[in-house]
Formats: C-alpha cells, sequence, structure tokens
C-alpha cells in the first residue's frame, strides 16, 4: 500500500511540476477513458487473476484507485502532451516504442520489488503488447476527440 500512495504522489508532482494545463480540457477525456479501463480491468482481476497487487481486498482496492487516478492518468496526459509536432507513421511508432518502454519499465520495476505479481500465463511480454495497444487507442480517441474541441490544433 505505502508504493502505491508513493507512485500516486509522484506522479501528482511530476503533474503539477512539467503538465501543460492550458491544455487540460483537450487531454482530460482521454485521461479518464484511460481511468474507467483501468478500474474495469482491475476488477476482472477478482474474477481471472492475471496480475495481483499484494494486501488486504481493501488495499487492493485502494491501489487501483490511485493508479488509476494518479499514475495511469498522468502517464496518458503527459503521452498525449508531448506528441510529435510531426505526426507520421514512423514518428508514431517510435514515439509508441519509446512510451511502451517507459510504461514496461515501471512495471518491471514494480515487479521487483513486489509492488504487483503477474498470475496465471500474464508475463511481461503480454504487458508490453498491452501497453502498444493502449497507447494506439489513447492517440485514435484522442485525435478523435480533438477534432471536437475548440482547442483544436491539428
Amino acid at each position: 500500500m505505502f508504493i502505491g500512495i508513493v507512485a500516486f504522489l509522484i506522479s501528482l508532482i511530476m503533474f503539477f511540476l512539467f503538465s501543460d494545463k492550458t491544455k487540460f480540457q483537450l487531454y482530460v477525456t482521454t485521461g479518464y477513458i484511460g481511468i474507467i479501463l483501468a478500474l474495469i480491468t482491475d476488477l476482472l482481476m477478482f474474477v481471472y487473476p492475471l496480475w495481483n497487487y499484494p494486501g488486504s481486498k481493501i488495499e487492493k482496492f485502494m491501489i487501483q484507485l490511485l493508479n488509476g487516478f494518479g499514475l495511469y492518468f498522468v502517464v496518458i496526459y503527459f503521452f498525449l502532451q508531448f506528441l510529435p509536432k510531426r505526426q507520421t507513421l514512423l514518428t508514431m511508432i517510435r514515439y509508441i516504442v519509446y512510451w511502451s518502454l517507459f510504461s514496461i519499465s515501471l512495471e518491471l520495476l514494480f515487479l521487483y520489488i513486489g509492488f504487483i505479481e503477474h498470475g496465471l500465463w500474464w508475463n511481461i511480454l503480454y504487458s508490453y503488447i498491452a501497453d502498444w495497444l493502449l497507447f494506439i487507442t489513447f492517440y485514435l480517441h484522442h485525435r478523435w476527440i480533438s477534432g471536437y474541441s475548440i482547442l483544436n490544433e491539428y
């Protein structure tokens, strides 16, 4: 639980220090989609435990909330905030590689310190593939939703 609180606080500090708050309305909807997906998948883990957080049920629930509203939201926000100006297929592939490597590095750290455990058949390769799918989904959702925003720069 302590690690979850620390990760949440670090996420908030990073958000307040480095986020472009003038674009909050442009990025927040996709961030909320990420929170919803995180909470749904974490709830499914009670039925089909592909990964697990150590602790009691209330501690697991609190960790899931802290991750969703802290770490996941901030990572998605920064992913969108730092999108390349020129978004060709090659630049976006490279960009998603960087963000996937960052995400998988965090997961490896959390696995190493025991904050998360893989279960059943889940492993780090599946996490990496899932990161790719999620970042592509967040990018496409952002492109779609930003077409309806008055802050649209595209």
